[in-house]
This record gives C-alpha cells, sequence and structure tokens, in this order.
C-alpha cells in the first residue's frame, strides 16, 4: 500500500515558518524580506505576493500564533462536558496554566515591531479582552479567575522577555499550584 504523504504547507505558510526560522535563530533584528526570501526558498514575488512588508509579514506572524492559541482553546473546549457552564472561560483559563507555547524570540521580534507600528497589538487586545470576559462571566463559580489568568499572563511574559527570575521547575511548580486552585473549584 502505497504511503501518503502530507499535503505541502502553502507558500504563505513556509514564509511564516520561515520567518519564525529566522527570528529563533538569528535575533529579531535580523529579520528582514531578503533573509525570510532566503530561508523559505521562495521568490521576491511570491514573497510580496503574501506579505509586502516587514509589518504585513509580522501582522502574519501574530495571526497565526494567535490562531494556534484559539486552537488550543477549541480543543480544550471540546474536552469537557457539553453541559458543563462557561465552557469558553474554562478552556480559556485551563490554557493559559500552560508554558510559553511561542519561543522568546519570536514574541520580542512581535513585540519589538509593535513598538513601531502599535496596531500590530490590536489582535492581541482583542484576544485578551475576549479571554477577561469569559472569564468575568466564571467568576461567580471560581473566584479571582482573571487574576489567575493575568498571574499567569504574567508569567508567559516573563518566558517571552527571558527575564523570569524563576527555573522551570519553580515556574512549573506555579502552574502545579493554579491547577490545585482550579480543581479545588471544580474547574478541572
Amino acid at each position: 500500500m502505497p504511503e501518503t504523504q502530507a499535503p505541502k504547507p502553502s507558500l504563505r505558510e513556509r514564509v511564516l515558518d520561515a520567518a519564525e526560522t529566522v527570528v529563533m535563530r538569528d535575533g529579531a533584528a535580523r529579520l528582514t524580506l531578503d533573509a525570510v526570501i532566503a530561508e523559505a526558498g521562495v521568490s521576491k514575488g511570491g514573497m510580496l505576493y503574501h506579505f509586502r512588508s516587514k509589518e504585513v509579514l509580522l501582522e502574519g506572524l501574530v495571526e497565526r500564533t494567535l490562531a494556534r492559541d484559539e486552537a488550543d482553546i477549541g480543543a480544550l473546549r471540546d474536552t469537557l462536558p457539553p453541559d458543563q457552564p462557561n465552557r469558553e472561560g474554562r478552556a480559556r483559563l485551563i490554557a493559559s496554566l500552560a508554558p510559553c507555547p511561542v519561543s522568546p524570540e519570536l514574541g520580542i521580534a512581535v513585540i519589538a515591531a509593535s513598538a513601531h507600528h502599535r496596531e500590530l497589538l490590536a489582535p492581541i487586545r482583542t484576544h485578551v479582552t475576549e479571554t477577561l470576559d469569559a472569564l468575568g462571566a466564571l467568576e461567580d463559580e471560581i473566584p479571582n479567575a482573571r487574576l489567575l489568568y493575568l498571574a499567569m499572563a504574567g508569567l508567559y511574559m516573563f518566558d517571552v522577555f527571558g527575564i523570569s527570575p524563576l527555573d522551570p521547575d519553580e515556574a512549573d511548580a506555579l502552574r502545579a499550584q493554579a491547577r490545585r486552585i482550579l480543581d479545588d473549584h471544580g474547574a478541572l
């Protein structure tokens, strides 16, 4: 029986993958369209068709990162019983307990770019607002759900900036403590 191969990623996805590789390998300062073109092995025209500027490329990285996050939240939501109240809020809170899902380099690249192009942060603000709204609805059942989420977000940002005073075991212990809090309230 012939082996089926996974479909090749689209040109757009290849370019985004290459951009992530450049940032993680060479650092945010070296993220240029030329570096991404070389890494992806695409023509300049192919690159510019999907990403006409570095800002549009960074916007694509933000969108893809948020899409991955939303997919993770959706997968968590689908594991919760259908009759459980506020599955959205629960899934968002549980997802916040995961270690930093993006590399610090990619996070720094997005944050650095957003310092010059604040509009790149708009989708992230929307994502956080939606999460806080869902968690607000959960606070009758899980007091301080928003506070717990924001604490985990702070831990995440420490990881992104590479400034966490915690070693990985200490960070994992804090996440475990947060899980116990949720478990005590029947959230897990």
